[in-house]
């Protein structure tokens, strides 16, 4: 790669056919003893080949730590973080393959939103990251037949990961493949939120074409996420959730947070209301950060330091 920063969705994914068919191996018949040493080397591969994403993760680390003194230590764990990564994509083909039980989730929902998902009124949007695993609470959660989850994905990042999933038994995936929020996907999104689907988007990287974002403060740093998750739920009057999966002592926790209700927004307060609800996102995004240092898979110039390196 040249020293010129690129958008993420130009850059190749790190796994091609052959790295994810042998991951789906090695989880389906490789024992516990044997499949973390598997993981171990395949991931040095990807670390050492990977100076961009190395040092977008120093940076990530170091403004966590600055942030929250308490929540890394005082040398870098880059090597951690990919190996977390890596563990993450064993556990998503596990628990396809049934290796990774309903049991064991853990809910966390103070407010009870689960009782609106698995009732059948109208359908809400989750706003999501890449910190944790939401693969696992999509997997999980489909465990309720009156559930249905839809999540937004780009396609030229998705197809490849999907496939690979499918093959491993992930024949329930409800994937709806987009660059742009033309007028016949709002109807099959409007649609499916009447029939009380949910949809889930991820809020913390920017959109394809890059517009449509706006400014938060995120470990004492100013940086751009998109406007997508509310901008949706504006347009289909419902209401925006945040929803985390995040492994702690082993267990992978399913976290609720009920965000804001669109329905009776204006068009003259959208703009501050979005402005509000995404920095209350990323304020629970940081405080999970907090609780999970190394399990913010984001190996992309968040803040675009390469141009603004203050």
């Amino acid at each position: 790669m040249n020293g010129t920063s690129r958008h993420w969705a130009e850059q190749n994914e790190r796994g091609n056919r052959l790295f994810l068919k042998l991951t789906a191996v090695i989880v389906r018949y490789f024992p516990p003893l044997l499949m973390r040493p598997c993981i171990w080397f395949v991931v040095l591969y990807f670390y050492l080949t990977s100076p961009r994403a190395r040092k977008n993760l120093h940076t990530y680390q170091n403004r966590l730590r600055y942030t929250f003194p308490d929540a890394m230590p005082s040398e870098n764990r880059i090597f951690a973080q990919f190996l977390a990564f890596g563990e993450a994509v064993c556990d998503r083909f596990a628990v396809w393959q049934h290796k990774i039980r309903y049991e064991d989730l853990i809910i966390e929902d103070p407010d009870n939103l689960t009782a609106a998902m698995y009732q059948n009124g109208r359908g809400q949007v989750f706003a999501c990251s890449h910190l944790g695993n939401t693969e696992i609470c999509r997997a999980l959660v489909s465990h309720h037949q009156n559930f249905k989850l839809n999540v937004l994905v780009h396609s030229r990042h998705a197809q490849m990961f999907n496939e690979a999933l499918q093959q491993a038994g992930a024949d329930k995936i409800q994937l709806i493949q987009v660059s742009d929020l033309d007028a016949s996907l709002m109807m099959t999104l409007s649609q499916r939120i009447e029939a009380g689907e949910w949809l889930a988007v991820a809020a913390d990287r920017i959109p394809v074409r890059g517009e449509k974002t706006v400014t938060v403060d995120f470990l004492q740093h100013r940086a751009e996420i998109p406007q997508g998750a509310w901008i949706l739920a504006s347009l289909l009057k419902t209401k925006v959730n945040a929803l985390f999966c995040t492994k702690q002592d082993g267990r992978y926790r399913l976290k609720l947070f009920p965000m804001t209700d669109t329905s009776d927004w204006t068009r003259a307060e959208r703009t501050q209301k979005i402005k509000e609800s995404a920095q209350h996102f990323a304020r629970i995004l940081e405080e999970e950060c907090r609780l999970n240092p190394l399990q913010w898979f984001n190996f992309y110039d968040f803040w675009h330091t390469e141009h603004h390196p203050r």
